[in-house]
């Protein structure tokens, strides 16, 4: 495997070499592109997803390649991250290690200071078209949809340099709370484009939608409510998870340049 990293590392580098020495004038028509994306979204849950969590947000990366017809055909992962979870303390860990206000006594018999966080991941590969309008035949108005892989879990965090570790819900014993799951996921965005001459203020503002059917990954539940642990789950159970949101890119593109037309009398 390591022997085909090399080639595949030149083959990138070559063409996007040969992109960037495009003599074509951006500003006048258009041009196949290569460009790399850094992403920030805000996203509002919904169905199933919206039980659990509320508003998240992403930061990712792309790579994007628009064609001289413009199709673009786009990879891309993201980083999902929230602070927004639903119900309270005693609801997320179950009866019996949280006091009644939600407190978890730790290794040193103190309170133990830790948040609760919703995390999770998104890969998607895309194909879109992108539409003309302004100023360029390489700005405009695009769609694209694609299918992909998503993931949530809650996170606890605390401060592990102390001897008040909360044992209850540490490392193995973390995952029985986590309620993580994941799942195919389909993908669909509309937006502007704008790309210009100068390499610099690139960017795209597009608004979108994500459905996945999500499933547990993780066999076993250690919640306990009303005297009753919630146990082992059905991991033929599928949720209809779904978010939607505006999204907000920085591009970077390899092509060149190119010059200032100046006129003399």
């Amino acid at each position: 495997m390591h022997k085909l990293i090399l080639p595949l590392i030149l083959c990138f580098g070559l063409s996007f070499s040969v992109l960037a020495q495009q003599p074509k004038d951006i500003m006048k028509e258009p041009i196949p592109i290569a460009m790399f994306q850094a992403t920030y979204a805000f996203h509002i849950p919904a169905f199933d997803l919206k039980k659990d969590y509320g508003v998240s947000n992403t930061i990712g990366g792309s790579f994007i390649y628009k064609t001289e017809s413009n199709w673009l055909f786009t990879a891309n992962g993201n980083f999902i991250f929230g602070n927004q979870l639903k119900g309270d303390r005693i609801d997320i860990f179950g009866e019996g290690i949280t006091t009644e206000y939600g407190e978890i006594t730790g290794g040193a018999g103190l309170y133990s200071t830790f948040a609760i966080y919703q995390r999770g991941m998104h890969f998607q590969a895309e194909v879109g078209k992108l539409f003309p309008i302004w100023p360029n035949p390489n700005s405009g108005i695009f769609v694209q949809a694609g299918v992909g892989y998503l993931r949530n879990r809650i996170k606890i965090d605390f401060d592990r340099n102390t001897n008040n570790t909360p044992y209850v819900v540490y490392e193995d014993y973390e995952y029985g709370y986590d309620r993580m799951r994941g799942g195919p996921a389909f993908h669909i965005e509309a937006g502007y484009l704008y790309l210009g001459n100068a390499r610099v203020a690139n960017f795209s503002v597009s608004l979108e939608a994500t459905y996945a059917r999500n499933h547990d990954l993780r066999e076993y539940d250690f919640r306990v409510f009303d005297g009753v642990p919630v146990g082992y789950k059905d991991l033929s159970k599928r949720y209809n998870d779904f978010y939607y949101g505006i999204r907000v890119s920085w591009n970077i593109p390899t092509y060149q340049r190119q010059p200032e037309e100046y006129y003399y009398n």
